[in-house]
């Protein structure tokens, strides 16, 4: 338990340091167990203001509002957007920057560009917007990277900074979602965090595996816990 402690916290990160397979297999089956264990903890606490502060206030239970969103996700096409490309796409965003490489950030800012130009993923056409959002972010993403490369200092500033990063990273993942929450109501927005902790926990253990055994590993523990989830 101890062992499973100091791994997950952030008090030793070592991007660099490589774990055997077997290490890193146990160390992600082990992040699945902690993340059911504080899944527990974190739903008691959504009941407990569900059933004492919001309704109590007069509002729908938001774990209800929560839990219809979730049934709308429904076929193949669900299972596609929830279990691979939507975890793919968060990870590039919140996930591949905490090992701030030129690379790395060059690749989050062409992402982060073409979803705030193009306003979702969803490749349903090509049109105009698609190829303006594809080549602004490539061009703006070169130019990043191009800086960073003669700038080397810029990148050394961010990794010293990689604990607070981190931490801002896991905080405003869980935040994104609280917009999957159906009728929101400004009255509520001190509490909408609340119901936030499921995601900021799996961010959080997402993070650290990121960190410490590799990117494709926080993405397959993503793509995992989503799986689980659709399936339930």
């Amino acid at each position: 338990m101890k062992d499973l402690l100091k791994f997950y916290s952030l008090s030793e990160i070592d991007y660099r340091h490589q774990y055997p397979l077997i290490e890193k297999i146990k160390y992600f089956a082990k992040g699945i167990l902690l993340y059911f264990v504080l899944q527990i903890c974190a739903l008691l606490l959504m009941f407990l203001v569900d059933d004492f502060l919001i309704k109590k206030m007069g509002f729908t239970s938001v774990f209800k509002l929560m839990m219809e969103s979730q049934k709308k996700i429904k076929g193949y096409y669900g299972i596609f957007m929830v279990v691979i490309l939507g975890p793919l796409v968060e990870e590039l965003i919140f996930r591949l920057i905490l090992v701030p490489k030129r690379r790395n950030i060059a690749i989050f800012t062409f992402v982060f560009l073409f979803l705030i130009i193009n306003k979702t993923y969803y490749l349903i056409e090509i049109n105009w917007l698609l190829l303006v959002s594809l080549a602004v972010s490539g061009l703006l993403s070169f130019l990043v990277f191009k800086l960073l490369k003669r700038n080397p200092e810029i990148e050394t500033a961010i990794a010293k900074r990689q604990k607070i990063i981190t931490i801002v990273s896991v905080v405003l993942f869980g935040l994104l979602h609280i917009v999957n929450i159906e009728n929101l109501h400004w009255e509520l927005a001190l509490l909408y965090p609340v119901y936030a902790l499921p995601q900021m926990i799996s961010g959080y253990v997402c993070s650290v595996q990121r960190l410490k055994l590799g990117f494709v590993w926080g993405l397959l523990f993503h793509s995992t816990i989503n799986l689980m989830a659709f399936l339930r």
